[in-house]
């Protein structure tokens, strides 16, 4: 029996590796493709060019010539959200700007029936298109003086800073909910209310609004008959009422302080604070309030959150993992 499990055994690493080899060998050319149509530098938007940047921020190894994974990364968040950093991470991949890592990332991909990498953004390890050099000039004129004009008409733009925000919102809606044991159903409905609170007011008036809206859910809790079930779903309805009431004028226009255990992500630093020279803007103010004095009267217009959610966009439908129980 000893001998019969032990030629099991061999043969069953001996197909393993032929299926590694044959993964790695087909990754490989999707590697060589990649390689052969990366833009040049001087080809880039100006969009790709600060998500590159903000990439480099967070998620730079020492020596910038590959990333660090989403997993590992201990130090600056590269976004606000998880699901917005692996967005961001592919977005780039797309684009030709990340190079899959193979050797390193090789149990993190599958190919699907279709012949397509499908990989796990949120583990895998890229190498930089570019050398060491031309990322240090990107990284570093993205931090330098530039035409806030021409970005702030640029949709791709406005995009990336609606994404933000909105993840700055469902970041902290998550950790409030967990402390206080309970798990808001967080889909479209509820995007569709934080987008459009996000038209009017800032992040840190939204975290606020959250706070006391988590606060009356776990307040519910306590009243007969109501399970912790109720109450998570009672969350959606409460952030609606608690910004109607501060919007028109019922209550006292409450903001927030940022909370430590939410700190400034690379791109809110890149995207914000560089582009228009505020100090955690994208924080503390509106985008209509950060948009407006770079915007010709023509084209002057409240900014829309429409686009979030939408079939362009990622759906940020969550699960947040609890043992609730009924009662």
């Amino acid at each position: 029996m000893d001998q019969e499990y032990l030629e099991y055994r061999l043969k069953q690493d001996r197909l393993a590796e032929e299926k590694r080899q044959t993964a790695l060998e087909y990754i490989n050319q999707c590697r060589s493709i990649q390689l052969s149509s990366i833009p040049s530098v001087t080809e880039l938007n100006d969009v790709d060019k600060l998500l590159l940047a903000a990439t480099v921020e967070s998620l730079g190894a020492d020596n910038i010539r590959n990333t660090v994974s989403l997993r590992d990364n201990l130090s600056l968040p590269l976004s606000p959200f998880s699901k917005l950093d692996e967005e961001i991470l592919q977005h780039l991949f797309n684009r030709n700007l990340l190079i899959l890592a193979s050797e390193n990332s090789y149990e993190y991909v599958t190919i699907n029936e279709e012949k397509e990498l499908e990989i796990d953004f949120y583990q895998a390890i890229f190498e930089f298109a570019y050398s060491i050099e031309n990322l240090t000039k990107i990284l570093i004129n993205a931090k330098s003086q530039k035409n806030t004009s021409a970005l702030v008409a640029n949709d791709q733009f406005k995009n990336w800073c609606e994404k933000l925000q909105l993840g700055e919102c469902l970041s902290y809606l998550i950790t409030r909910s967990r402390l206080n044991y309970l798990a808001p159903p967080i889909g479209e409905k509820l995007i569709s209310i934080l987008r459009s609170c996000l038209a009017e007011c800032s992040v840190s008036t939204m975290h606020y609004i959250i706070w006391k809206s988590v606060e009356n859910a776990a307040a519910y809790v306590q009243k007969p008959g109501i399970t912790r079930k109720h109450a998570s779903n009672s969350v959606s309805g409460n952030i609606e009422r608690v910004f109607n009431k501060i919007y028109s004028g019922s209550w006292s226009h409450n903001k927030s302080f940022r909370d430590a255990s939410h700190p400034q992500s690379a791109m809110a630093k890149i995207f914000f604070d560089y582009v228009f020279a505020v100090d955690d803007g994208g924080f503390h103010h509106t985008l209509d309030e950060l948009f407006s004095p770079y915007r010709s009267q023509k084209t002057l217009e409240q900014v829309s959150y429409a686009t979030l959610g939408d079939a362009r966009s990622t759906n940020y439908s969550v699960t947040i993992a609890l043992d609730i129980k009924q009662s």
